[in-house]
């Protein structure tokens, strides 16, 4: 089930978020997709927590998260995520203008497998949220050229607690 939510947070919350992510350091090059023989293309990201090695299993990582980015997901969690519902890995992703995003699991075209068709899109909106299962395709289009500016978004990726794999 894929559900859209806007005015997410407070505006003074998500301004506060907005400023620590463009001046927070940015990696280049993180790969979406483990399998080093299929291509993925590289694009900006900050871990905030969860897997860190491919030895790592899924765990709550709710700890390892600090500041504003703490308080988003305590509100995200209390407003849209299940009691059994844990954080197995927290990031922020961004592109800028001419980075184009293959289709994976994890961002805003969402396509039907089967049909090969969109049925679901949604531009980016400051202060909202995108809740799509793990397994549903999608990507993100292009930023324009026009764009002056990165486009940043920042993802709780959970699994219920009896879902879990356990070490």
């Amino acid at each position: 089930m894929i559900e859209y939510y806007e005015n997410i947070d407070s505006e003074e919350t998500s301004a506060e978020l907005e400023t620590f992510l463009l001046n927070s350091s940015w990696t280049w090059g993180h790969k979406s997709l483990n399998d080093l023989t299929a291509r993925s293309i590289p694009h900006w990201t900050i871990i905030f927590g969860g897997k860190t090695n491919s030895k790592d299993q899924n765990f709550d990582c709710e700890h390892e998260l600090t500041g504003v980015v703490k308080t988003v997901w305590n509100n995200v969690k209390e407003k849209y995520f299940q009691e059994d519902d844990r954080l197995v890995r927290c990031y922020a992703n961004a592109i800028t203008a001419g980075i184009d995003q293959r289709l994976h699991t994890g961002e805003t075209i969402i396509w039907d497998r089967e049909k090969r068709q969109i049925v679901g899109s949604y531009l980016p909106k400051f202060n909202s949220c995108l809740l799509i299962p793990g397994n549903c395709w999608h990507g993100v289009r292009p930023v324009s050229a026009y764009c002056d500016t990165i486009r940043m978004s920042i993802m709780f990726k959970t699994r219920p607690e009896s879902k879990l794999t356990l070490v």
